[in-house]
């Protein structure tokens, strides 16, 4: 579904993501785009992926393979919609990784209060991967992407403040069972790497593909009234 911004830059940004966090940091950030929704299925990505990689002989995909695989499948289902013509589409996907393990999103109460005893008094890796499709026709570079990792340390925390944190529900629907520019601020030590990797889409990543395709992000600021 299309929200209401309004692309006035000749080349149009489209966010495949229902993400409230990654479109506000683009809207704070001065971006202007729209938003469709991919309806990609991820498990069955990540499923074809891990039997293509099995059968080239790669083995086990890793997390950070796992971020960068889902952004370009949600980049790629939504670029191939008619709305997307002549548009340049960005697809991104979060996974949290600790001790080799990937943490996507719990999706329930049980399994984010498991997985957040697991990360009291931790660290792990948060990876973010980023895709842009150019649907503008004759291009050279149609595809680019850019895989953004940081490291994030948590505080020991307590039952009671576990148990709150996941009362609201924030944790449930995030990968990795926290947030950075939410109510999870409060349990995170320091960051060893970009904030906007952590919230789940970096602009300055952006920037960088952009100019993969020979665009610069300032075309692409909003315009003053």
């Amino acid at each position: 579904m299309l929200t209401e911004n309004t692309v006035q830059a000749e080349t149009r940004l489209i966010l495949a993501s229902s993400s409230p966090a990654r479109k506000k940091l683009l809207d704070d950030s001065g971006v202007e785009f729209t938003v469709i929704v991919s309806e990609v299925d991820e498990e069955q990505a990540l499923q074809q992926a891990q039997e293509h990689a099995y059968a080239s002989g790669l083995g086990e995909i890793t997390p950070a393979q796992t971020a960068l695989l889902l952004a370009k499948a949600k980049a790629q289902a939504v670029a191939q919609l008619p709305e997307s013509e002549g548009a340049l589409v960005l697809g991104c996907d979060s996974v949290f990784e600790m001790n080799g393990q990937a943490f996507g999103k719990p999706r329930t109460a049980e399994k984010a209060l498991e997985r957040i005893r697991q990360m009291s008094g931790n660290e792990g890796v948060l990876h973010t991967g980023h895709w842009l499709v150019d649907n503008r026709t004759g291009t050279r570079s149609p595809e680019a992407s850019e895989l953004r990792s940081a490291v994030v340390r948590f505080e020991e925390m307590s039952e009671a403040e576990m148990t709150a944190y996941v009362g609201t529900e924030e944790p449930l629907w995030v990968a990795g069972s926290f947030t950075i520019d939410g109510f999870g601020a409060a349990f995170i030590r320091e960051i060893e790497g970009e904030f906007h990797t952590v919230v789940g889409l970096s602009v300055n990543a952006l920037r960088s593909m952009l100019k993969e395709m020979n665009l610069s992000i300032t075309e692409f600021w909003k315009k003053s009234a």
